[in-house]
């Protein structure tokens, strides 16, 4: 491309309090002009892990608050909170021993590392396709991409005209792209999106993606540049969509997965003392909404519209209040496991057809006369259900067979949380049709009902269950009320959590310029000379899963266009309701007029 080269960047009106990414805004980052191919080592330290162990016995509380003081975890400051959990009823919970991960005694010198090939240039997504295609090849040339790279050039000698690049909806955070090619395997191409360096810590997530890799979990991690990522595209996948993650058996084998997920990824030390992520988080952003945002949340009609209270100074109290009464009622600091936390359904694909077993009916939705001869096998369940548990805890070999088709991606939010609130975040998902015409929207009726809470839990609890073989049903049963009623208490924070985000998503506070005329540098040096104008020619999204789209719907959610204010809003909505029907604040701390309260009797 002749240096100097003038595009036309597509103008799409005025700046929306959506966030949706117009090009008449700031472009993404001026690229360098090095092309020079990088790696970056991450290192994974197995002497700073601690496992959990799976494998035998159970272990209660103050054990486990044994094992993490022996890793100078930080120690209780409030004696009364120290006897509370003496005092704990928290159940005997098999699946949460905490041990130090033993050091390889041939090599206990050296840690695992992975390397990850690196360019110093940026990608940018709004660029007309003719120009954006020819620098996504270059890209992928200078990162060596098996198949993709072209030997004894400084520039991609594959043709933009056969690439095909398909820029696929479901992605609230980045702009998603499958990147085809004649006879060489696809590629996924993130592209960050402009909003999120505050929301995400990119290099804790190659980190998070460090350890996944050594373990298999997840696609291949091909390359990263400087605002984005190339991994493998799990090619004849399918992503599940709004009524998939509500049938009976997939919901079970979903619980089945997270709970491999918990047990199968170590935490550090250090994230076991650091705490929560999901407060941690919220807690930095508040003051990130202070600091950054301080003119917008000075104005009562912004925290109004957006978070459906009174003002600023207010709403901090209320999260705090809800704050402290959670952790009393936790129980001081709750047990910490690996946590994807953001188990929607865009991020669950079947890598393959999954073959069902006969018994694929869900009782819960068949009529009376087919499961009146059934009889509930907990008092957990209501008799009237007729639902087996032995059937839920004991799944055919075949059923556990397909397990394994069911993937999860996009580890950009994993951390270390209690189970509880990656359990309670996926069962939120439930209230979202983000394929809809109003993808924004949180409907708390679609919010599951005890029955599949329960066929939820009993799948994760029983699945990997060590401990007393002759006491197993009860050991199930107890573990199964302690997550049904910690997700009704962690069920809060997920609606917190996700409405913060969505104002720090919008691009709220950044400043409405108009810059009609600026230069960027693509990966090989080239200059482009970016001019604002009517007409666009972007890469436009599809739909990933067509036969769940309404025909009415507009193609789907996809970071450019979601309406973050709204989103906000209405998960905001779910947070007072839940607070309220609780019983840890009034209907008078917020200005809501009319409460659709989520079920919150304890069992």
């Amino acid at each position: 491309m002749p240096t100097g080269e003038i595009y036309s960047r597509p103008h799409t009106g005025h700046h929306s309090r959506s966030g949706s990414t117009s090009s008449s805004r700031r472009p993404s980052l001026t690229r360098s002009r090095s092309s020079l191919r990088l790696i970056k080592t991450i290192s994974i330290d197995r002497h700073k892990e601690v496992a959990l162990d799976f494998s035998d016995g159970e272990l209660d509380l103050s054990k486990l608050n044994d094992s993490l003081q022996k890793l100078k975890t930080e120690e209780l400051k409030d004696n009364s909170i120290s006897k509370e959990m003496t005092e704990s009823k928290l159940p005997i919970l098999s699946g949460l021993k905490v041990a130090v991960s033993s050091a390889n005694p041939k090599n206990s010198s050296k840690s695992e590392y992975i390397e990850i090939p690196y360019v110093k240039a940026t990608l940018d997504s709004t660029l007309p396709t003719e120009y954006l295609k020819r620098d996504i090849l270059n890209v992928a040339h200078i990162l060596r991409i098996r198949k993709w790279h072209s030997k004894n050039s400084l520039e991609s000698k594959l043709n933009p005209d056969h690439l095909t690049l398909t820029k696929i909806s479901g992605a609230m955070t980045n702009s998603i792209f499958k990147v085809e090619y004649p006879k060489i395997p696809s590629l996924l191409l993130r592209v960050y999106g402009k909003n999120n360096d505050s929301i995400i810590d990119r290099d804790y997530e190659l980190q998070i993606l460090a350890r996944l890799s050594i373990r298999s979990i997840g696609p291949s991690l091909y390359g990263c540049f400087e605002n984005g990522r190339f991994e493998q595209y799990l090619e004849n996948s399918r992503t599940l969509g709004r009524d998939n993650i509500r049938d009976w058996k997939t919901s079970q084998r979903i619980a089945r997965r997270m709970k491999e997920l918990h047990s199968g990824v170590p935490l550090l030390r250090s994230e076991i003392e650091c705490g929560p992520a999901s407060w941690n988080k919220l807690l930095k952003w508040l003051t990130i909404l202070e600091t950054r945002g301080k003119d917008w949340v000075a104005i009562d009609e912004n925290i109004k519209e957006a978070f459906k209270c009174d003002n600023w100074e207010h709403f901090k109290k209320i999260i705090h209040q809800y704050h402290d009464w959670l952790y009393k009622q936790e129980r001081a600091k709750p047990p910490l496991v690996f946590c994807h936390n953001d188990a929607q359904y865009g991020n669950l694909l079947f890598t393959a057809p999954v073959v069902e077993s006969i018994d694929t009916v869900n009782p819960v939705e068949s009529s009376a006369a087919s499961v009146s001869s059934a009889t509930s096998n907990s008092s957990l369940f209501p008799t009237s259900s007729g639902v087996s548990v032995e059937k839920i805890i004991n799944p055919t070999k075949l059923e556990q067979s397909q397990d394994s088709k069911l993937v999860v991606i996009d580890f950009e939010y994993a951390g270390p949380n209690p189970a509880a609130y990656d359990l309670a975040n996926h069962l939120s998902e439930w209230m979202h049709d983000y394929s809809g015409t109003y993808p924004y929207k949180c409907n708390p009726d679609a919010f599951p009902n005890k029955e599949q809470m329960l066929n939820f839990l009993y799948s994760y609890v029983s699945h990997l269950q060590g401990g007393d073989k002759d006491n197993r049903k009860t050991v199930i049963d107890n573990e199964v009320r302690y997550f049904y009623n910690s997700i009704i208490r962690w069920r809060a924070t997920v609606q917190l959590f996700w409405s913060i985000w969505g104002i720090l998503q919008s691009g709220t506070f950044e400043p409405e310029t108009e810059e009609p005329l600026q230069e960027s540098i693509g990966p090989n040096g080239e200059i482009y000379i970016i001019k604002t104008e009517e007409p666009a020619d972007a890469v436009q999204p599809t739909a990933t899963d067509e036969e769940d789209q309404d025909e009415e719907d507009s193609g789907g959610v996809n970071v450019d266009t979601f309406d973050y204010i709204k989103y906000c809003s209405d998960k905001i909505s779910v947070f007072w309701s839940d607070l309220v029907g609780l019983g840890i604040i009034d209907e008078s701390d917020c200005t809501i007029t009319h409460f659709n309260v989520l079920d919150v009797n304890m069992i």
